[in-house]
């Protein structure tokens, strides 16, 4: 006998498979879309990293996977938390039919750590790695996508990542000018994917000069024993420098960076580093302080080590938990004899001057690198790295060597020393210079990284095919610029990291046919119009190198380089700061080829510069993108 609710339940089964058997067969065996997952409560940049991933899996693959905090029903990529791996380290695997990454996003819980974002460098690490995708240079055309089908998410193995170096800044690639609003996004934006600290956290540290944001002109003068020996203590209005010795001088500088500091309370670290240039005291009590460096010169790194240890002491007891930065750099750029003890609230950032533009290339600066950056890094456990060592100073297009042989050094030494981090320059003239600030940003993370393979790589999926033709001229051009500082004097001279008129006529003037041939035969095999358009930009900056040598006379309309003349004035002949258009073409000197593919008359020369100013292909500063004639010795602001 059935009962009643038997009879219920019968029912209602019967009920269900009769609408289970009207749906669609497709319907009933449709699988879960697939899903990418975080958190409702997950980081911005957690968030950022789902959205950037669902961009470029739709683009390579076709497929739009949702984003949810919802507890997914089927297969997902699944963005979580795991402060248990190291900072800014990821953890990826397939789990149960998904797609894992783990990242760390801890809060600074100690006075040197920092803000971690390992769930975003993950999700980076997954584009690259199983998507294909390279970020090769900002803006339109940039990104390398290659197509694929459905992305698996199966991995035979865990992938687990971290970087070399805590803190990781490139600059000068335009992520400062908020002002040029067309290249300052998309700029940070491939910061973020190369996984650069300073996209996210821009004033992370603090070493810039800054004494004459504290003293006062009436400090001085109610003060008159704090003057430095020389007298001279104010430029501009502004205090200078002082003698660091001079009782109660330290007291009152300190007093003034916490009153500072006070003002900016959200400021991560409070540089403070000497004003730039030379004007240190040199009185007795300073003297004392003072010693020769490697190469004969004073070193003032004593007397500023000692200086920023009474400072950093007086700051620490009245504002505990704010960390200091201090420059080592110019004449105090070598480690002392003896150096006093340092607090753990200061941290050092070794500039080297001398090595700026290139000038690891020079055999005797060359040899000493090593034992100086050892010599830092035992002073303080938080050392930092700044250099300009593949920068510089360019506003005509020439493409800068890539110079492997200091890449090699640089970087991998200084993980090695286990410092804090790093700051390294590139260029903002992207169109010409992105290998540079592309093998920067990978080595950053990656110390290790095969310079070799990955410059390969870069210029192979920049510019197609014909990618050879362009890695000679680079290898040509580390040649060029290794036998140039070679034959400098090691002593420093701020033309040396100038691309002026010697290094114009020396490099680019009797290069420039194997330049324009170059990317005359990458130009014929690009295959795809994202290639031609990025070596387009290539192009863009020898516009601009090939007006600027041949109105300096250094090259004619076939782009031939003319024969050198002599030094014509004394002030040429001194290196003196000169803008010039260059002599008279010799009268022996006829142009005898087709004009080079790069010439352009004035009026469309014109027309050119106003259609680059919305381009990311040339160097654009504060001053915009014409920077007039090639100068000599010195560059000086208009």
């Amino acid at each position: 006998m059935i009962t009643a609710r038997a009879a219920l339940r019968l029912a209602l089964a019967l009920c269900f498979s009769s609408s289970l058997a009207q749906r669609p067969a497709q319907d009933r065996d449709q699988p879960q879309a697939r899903v990418i997952h975080h958190r409702a409560q997950a980081a911005e940049s957690t968030r950022w990293a789902a959205s950037e991933l669902q961009r470029l899996i739709k683009a390579a693959t076709g497929e739009d996977l949702a984003i949810t905090s919802e507890n997914p029903q089927g297969p997902a990529i699944c963005l979580e938390e795991d402060r248990d791996l190291p900072h800014d380290g990821y953890l990826i695997r397939s789990e149960k039919g998904n797609l894992i990454i783990r990242g760390n996003e801890g809060h600074p819980a100690g006075l040197w750590d920092l803000p971690s974002h390992g769930t975003l460098w993950g999700a980076m690490e997954v584009a690259e790695r199983l998507l294909g995708v390279r970020w090769l240079m900002p803006g339109p055309h940039g990104e390398d996508i290659p197509t694929q089908g459905k992305l698996s998410f199966d991995l035979a193995e865990e992938i687990r990542g971290q970087p070399g170096l805590a803190v990781r800044m490139l600059a000068y690639l335009g992520e400062s000018d908020r002002e040029i609003t067309h290249r300052h996004a998309p700029t940070l934006q491939w910061m973020k994917q190369q996984r650069l600290t300073n996209s996210l956290h821009s004033q992370v540290t603090g070493y810039g000069h800054s004494w004459d944001d504290y003293l006062k002109p009436a400090d001085i003068e109610a003060n008159p024993d704090w003057k430095p020996s020389s007298g001279n203590y104010q430029r501009n209005g502004k205090v200078t420098f002082f003698c660091t010795t001079a009782p109660g001088l330290v007291e009152r500088f300190a007093q003034r960076v916490m009153e500072s500091m006070d003002r900016n309370p959200k400021r991560e670290m409070t540089s403070i580093s000497p004003t730039d240039g030379g004007g240190f005291c040199t009185c007795q009590r300073c003297q004392a302080l003072i010693e020769p460096d490697p190469h004969g010169k004073p070193n003032h790194a004593r007397a500023i080590l000692t200086f920023y240890k009474d400072v950093a002491n007086l700051i620490a007891k009245q504002r505990p938990g704010r960390r200091l930065g201090g420059f080592v750099y110019y004449n105090y750029q070598y480690p002392p004899s003896s150096a006093p003890e340092l607090p753990d609230n200061l941290s050092l950032c070794w500039a080297p001057l001398n090595y700026y533009g290139y000038g690891l290339l020079k055999p005797i600066y060359r040899s000493e690198f090593q034992p100086i950056l050892q010599g830092w890094s035992q002073l303080t456990p938080h050392f930092f790295y700044h250099n300009y060592s593949t920068w510089m100073r360019s506003f005509h297009g020439a493409p800068l060597p890539v110079s492997l042989d200091i890449l090699k050094r640089e970087i991998p030494a200084t993980a090695k020393v286990k410092a804090w981090g790093a700051r390294m320059v590139g260029s903002a003239a992207w169109g010409v210079n992105a290998p540079i600030n592309y093998l920067l940003a990978k080595q950053l993370w990656n110390p290790n990284l095969d310079l070799e393979q990955t410059l390969n790589e870069w210029l192979q999926r920049s510019y197609g095919p014909g990618w050879s033709h362009l890695r000679r001229l680079y290898d040509l051009l580390d040649q060029a610029m290794a036998e140039h500082k070679a034959s400098q004097s090691p002593i420093y001279k701020g033309s040396n990291y100038e691309v002026n008129q010697e290094v114009m006529q020396t490099l680019y003037a009797p290069r420039f046919p194997q330049i324009e041939e170059a990317y005359r035969s990458t130009f014929a095999k690009c295959v795809s119009p994202a290639q031609r358009a990025r070596l387009q930009r290539f192009g863009d900056n020898l516009t601009l190198l090939f007006h600027a040598l041949h109105q300096a006379r250094l090259i004619d309309l076939s782009g031939h380089p003319i024969q050198a003349q002599p030094p014509n004035s004394t002030a040429e002949a001194s290196g003196s700061t000169n803008r010039t258009q260059g002599a008279a073409l010799p009268a022996t000197h006829k142009a005898t080829k087709a004009p080079s593919i790069f010439h352009l008359n004035d009026q469309a020369f014109a027309q050119f510069l106003k259609r680059m100013q919305s381009d990311h292909s040339l160097l654009h500063d504060r001053y915009g993108i014409d920077h007039g004639p090639i100068w000599k010795g010195e560059w000086s602001e208009p």
